[in-house]
């Protein structure tokens, strides 16, 4: 964990690389939680040209919104807001600085593998979408690959208690398992859970987009 405004004292034009670094350092499946002072709004020319406010953790502090897409754009997954300061640390020229915790994981690299696998999407929401632009229907079986059936369905995962597994009757060995053709919206037909010759629809031979941790 990193905490007491590192992460603002770094040069706005090195921010960038030092998620990248904390990113690369990280093993797979690791995570990252840090603590840092956000803003409401950008800061002003006068909080800018300030050398006490920059020691002071606030003319290089992160916009609520750009912090967690730093964590997004150096290739972190699950990005998740743990804290948010209820009320401001400090308030200066209208403008609202206050602490923020996130968390985020470094998925692993892998192909989707294909093992009849589904999750089901417990709400309250009605849908939901993840950071692979995979739609998830509240109370439908969503076709996912097995890596993401994993992750998903971790009890110690960031999405613990928010979907239920649904295992295929006969279980395909990883090994065997042929690569998942991934669609966003695929609903895993409950024919094929039960081990029928039955295959996915709405997707088509370019769809098999599951290379990388971005999808899966």
């Amino acid at each position: 964990m990193i905490s007491n405004c590192v992460l603002n004292l770094v040069k706005p034009r090195d921010k960038q690389q030092l998620f990248q670094e904390i990113h690369r350092v990280l093993k797979k499946g690791g995570r990252a939680v840090i603590s840092d002072i956000v803003c409401d709004e950008p800061p002003t020319e006068k909080i800018l040209n300030d050398p006490e406010l920059w020691s002071g953790c606030i003319a290089g502090a992160f916009l609520e919104a750009e912090f967690l897409q730093m964590f997004e754009a150096a290739g972190f997954s699950s990005v998740e807001i743990l804290n948010y300061g209820a009320e401001p640390w400090q308030t200066i020229d209208g403008i609202e600085f206050r602490s923020m915790t996130v968390r985020a994981y470094k998925g692993e690299k892998a192909i989707g593998r294909e093992r009849h696998q589904a999750v089901i999407y417990k709400g309250p929401w009605k849908q939901i979408q993840d950071d692979a632009g995979r739609t998830y229907f509240r109370g439908e079986r969503m076709a996912v690959c097995d890596q993401t059936f994993q992750r998903l369905t971790n009890p110690d995962g960031p999405y613990a208690g928010q979907f239920i597994p649904v295992a295929p009757y006969q279980a395909i060995p990883l090994e065997t398992a042929a690569p998942f053709n991934c669609h966003p919206e695929a609903r895993r037909d409950p024919q094929e859970t039960k081990g029928a010759d039955y295959q996915l629809t709405q997707l088509t031979e370019d769809a098999a987009c599951c290379r990388t941790d971005s999808c899966c």
